[in-house]
């Protein structure tokens, strides 16, 4: 299991990239997205999971990535229940890159937790077809342990868990912020809390690789030290 400092992650061939969020109309993700572009296999499709919204923001992700040079695919919206669609599992199998998005990363943990999709997502991530996996928003949210609850923050639930001690929170700004992840890791006080502001993600990848692409710093916070 590849490991910086608190930090670990599910072993795998491709990479995890944890956006904090920003909109796609303004060019906001761009740098990013031309990072991913860069290094994700193109002769692959594209898979958008959306946590909640409209299959009109979901399929605006597949058209930002044709006009940046990326390839073609398919977007789905999840709801909160169990995803077993037989089509979209196929295009999971075939991927090059995984986008999850949305605002609601809740909606995205139990629609594919105990699922053949995210089987299939793990199974890509791990072996030579090297899926790429963008978090973006609440998808960076539930790519994390734990999510929280937006209508009660101190409550949890299991996250998807391909970040095996961390909590991420994105969009994040203030000091405000700060104090609120600090407080949700007392519950996990051997954990890492992520705040990662919009223009920018974390990368990981395979071989231990630790990089911040765009425009902000990525805070990481440990409870025990309560170092940034």
């Amino acid at each position: 299991m590849p490991q910086r400092g608190p930090l670990h992650w599910v072993d795998g061939q491709g990479w995890l990239v944890l956006l904090g969020g920003g909109s796609l109309q303004r060019g906001e993700t761009d740098v990013v997205d031309s990072h991913v572009l860069s290094i994700a296999n193109l002769d692959r499709p594209l898979a958008v999971l959306w946590g909640g919204g409209s299959q009109e923001e979901a399929e605006a992700v597949l058209e930002h990535y044709m006009a940046l040079g990326g390839p073609g695919g398919e977007a789905l919206v999840l709801d909160g229940t169990p995803c077993h669609d037989p089509d979209f599992l196929s295009l999971l199998a075939e991927a090059g890159i995984l986008y999850l998005g949305g605002e609601n990363p809740l909606l995205l943990a139990r629609s594919l937790q105990n699922t053949p999709a995210l089987k299939q997502i793990v199974k890509g991530f791990a072996t030579l077809q090297s899926l790429l996996i963008v978090g973006a928003g609440g998808g960076a949210a539930a790519l994390g342990a734990w999510v929280s609850d937006s209508a009660s923050p101190a409550q949890t639930l299991p996250g998807l868990n391909f970040l095996r001690s961390a909590l991420v929170a994105p969009h994040f700004t203030c000091s405000e912020e700060s104090v609120a992840l600090r407080v949700l890791l007392q519950a996990y006080p051997s954990f890492v809390g992520l705040g990662i502001p919009d223009s920018t993600a974390l990368a990981l990848g395979p071989r231990g690789q630790v990089e911040t692409w765009g425009k902000g710093e990525v805070t990481a916070i440990v409870r025990q030290s309560g170092n940034r």
